[in-house]
Formats: C-alpha cells, structure tokens, sequence
C-alpha cells in the first residue's frame, strides 16, 4: 500500500499496518485486502465493495466511487458514472436495484484493477475509518496498538458509539476500559441474530487481551489466518484530518438501521408485557366479581366462593409477577 507522509500520531507504521492487515482479515481474509472484492450482502447493506468492503447503505460506496470517477482511469466509467445518481440514494429500492445490476458489479470489479482505483480505496479507508480511530485513540489517551485494532475494527464495522457509552470504566485505565468494551461488544453481536456470526471479530480480540498481547506481537492467528510481519501492509501514512471526527458519524449506519429496528421490537415487546399486565388485573377482578355475583344468585356457600376468589387472585398475581420479571430479563440484555 502507498500513501504519503511518515509522521502518524504515537502509532508506528507498524501499529497501523497491523491494524489495517487484522480488519482486512475481517473483511475479506486477506491482510491486504482484494480490491476487485464484490459482494451483495443479505443484511439490506446492498453491494459492498473493495479492501474495506464499503456498502452501499452506509454511503462509503458511493464516496469510493466518486472519487475515481475524479481520476483519469477509464476502466468502467460509464457505467459507474450513470450509477451513480443511484448509488447516493440509500433507499430500499435503490439498494436492491444496484444489487441486482450486474454490470454494476462488474464495472466495479474492472475498476478494481486499476492502480488509480488501488489509491482511491486505501485513502478512503484511512479518512473513513483509520483516520477516525487514530482520533479517537488521541482523544480517549489510548496508546496500545491493540487498543487501535479495536477502535478500528468498530468503527468499520459499524456502532461505536453505541457500545462505548456503555463502558463505565475509566479511560485512564486503558486496558480495562478496552477489555470491558470488547466484551460488552462480543455480547452485543452474539444476542443480535443477525450480527452473531461476525463476533469472531471480538474473539480474536479477546484471546489476545488474555494473552496479554497488547502490542500484537507477531505471529498472529486472525480468524484462520496466520499474520506474519512479511504479510503485513506497507504503508506510509498520511497526516489525520481535522474532520476526522465528522467521519465517525458517516460510518456508523453500517448496523445502525437495524439495531433501531431491534430496540423498537424490545420496546414493543415490554409495552406488550405491561399491556398483557393490566388486561390480567382487568380480567382478573372482572372475574371475581362475576363469580360474587353468581355466587350469590345460585346461592354457593359463602366459603366455596371465597376460596375460589382467593385461588384466581393468586393466579393473577403469579401471573403479573411473571410479566414484570421477563421485563426484567430483557430489559438486562438490552444493556448488555
């Protein structure tokens, strides 16, 4: 990999490439990542695309794009070009229609062999994704390049944000604040079905937290992947831009859509708890005053009837104990 400059934060070059080479494993089981990967993801995210795997419905497609269309390369421009108008918009529609063109993917595909489409998505994964997590090591204090693999990870994949305002762990104790985010995060992707299949990202994190190997010392074993230091990336890093921050922002609808949907099914689901609640109080006096009165109409012993009474408050009161305690239980992994 080639970009320009050589002074890069606290990081080395060494930290970075490490960092790049372990999400490139991620996303595409390369350290350096296929530039002409093309793939149409079944989590709604549309085509996604090259070294980062950048989507369409997180908008990172379509800034690739449009940066080479600003180059001189040739190699699909026309169809890229009247692409698009439709690319920008992250519609439902419009994902599926991409999704569905093959000479779209195929003039991505072309592109990708390209030197100029090379260029254009290591830049755009550093001022997307590295640059971002480099500021955030830089605000949170973070020096170990462990520390930066995971911020960058998150960051790519999706929910930072999310998952650090749960950390209660103060950011002076890097390495505990770390461990406590990778492990709220490998919660958070298992219990989510449609996530559960990529905590393997915070598994590898995780062994390498227990192995004390903050400095990610080589060789390591990233998913099935044996990282040595002659696979890792050469880079030459360009200085982090002041809007690096905005940026962070921009790539975290990559789970962001349907972690709403999910948080509004467990709304729905304790305000269905609640409601089934009270309609059993409801229901449950309304039967006991249906059993009084006919009680008394057919002239039933006033101790039978008492004794009935007694049994269906019982019942109703387990019955509400139950609703409150599974709201308790969900309420507890939603913050996990």
């Amino acid at each position: 990999m080639f970009l320009q400059n050589e002074k890069f934060t606290n990081f080395t070059h060494e930290d970075l490439a490490k960092a790049l080479a372990i999400v490139n494993i991620f996303e595409t089981s390369r350290p350096i990542g296929n530039f002409t990967a093309c793939v149409v993801l079944g989590d709604g995210a549309g085509v996604s695309y090259g070294i980062s795997q950048f989507t369409h419905r997180s908008g990172s497609l379509a800034k690739v794009v449009e940066r080479y269309l600003a180059t001189d390369a040739d190699a699909g421009r026309a169809k890229l070009r009247s692409s698009l108008p439709l690319l920008k918009k992250t519609s439902v529609a419009a994902i599926r229609m991409l999704a569905a063109d093959a000479a779209f993917k195929n003039a991505l595909r072309a592109a990708g062999r390209t030197p100029e489409m090379q260029r254009v998505q290591i830049e755009a994964a550093f001022d997307l994704y590295l640059s971002p997590a480099i500021e955030v090591c830089r605000r949170y204090g973070f020096r170990e390049p462990l520390s930066l693999a995971v911020v960058y990870d998150s960051l790519n994949h999706g929910s930072w944000e999310r998952i650090a305002s749960r950390v209660r762990v103060r950011r002076s104790s890097e390495r505990q604040w770390i461990a406590d985010y990778v492990r709220k995060r490998h919660l958070w992707l298992t219990n989510i079905p449609r996530l559960a299949a990529t905590n393997y990202r915070t598994r590898f994190f995780l062994g390498e937290i227990e192995r004390g190997n903050w400095a990610l010392r080589l060789p390591l074993r990233v998913h099935g992947y044996r990282l040595t230091a002659d696979k890792l990336p050469t880079i030459s890093a360009p200085e982090p831009k002041a809007s690096a921050t905005t940026d962070i922002q921009k790539a975290e609808p990559e789970t962001g859509i349907f972690d709403g949907i999910h948080e509004a099914a467990e709304e729905v689901r304790t305000r269905a708890d609640s409601v089934k609640s009270l309609w059993a109080t409801v229901g449950g006096t309304a039967w006991q005053a249906v059993w009084a009165a006919a009680s008394a109409l057919l002239e039933i012993p006033r101790e039978v009837w008492i004794v009935a009474a007694v049994i269906a408050g019982v019942l109703v009161l387990a019955y509400i104990y139950r609703q409150t305690l599974l709201g308790r239980i969900r309420e507890e992994k939603c913050r996990t």
